[in-house]
């Protein structure tokens, strides 16, 4: 049996230990649909050039 968490949520690190950091993965999938998200929703928009003399 592993000796007691010290940390504020020892739930948490149990089930970390059993099934993996499931947030990290689900942080890392969220952050590549949104950077492939950025990438097809590219409509090639420039920011508007101020108009100089």
């Amino acid at each position: 049996m592993p000796a007691p968490s010290t940390s504020p949520a020892p739930i948490y690190d149990q089930l970390v230990d059993e099934h993996g950091d499931v947030l990290a993965v689900a942080r890392e999938a969220a952050q590549k649909a949104e950077r492939t998200a950025e990438d097809v929703l590219d409509f090639g928009h420039q920011p508007e050039a101020t108009q100089g003399d």
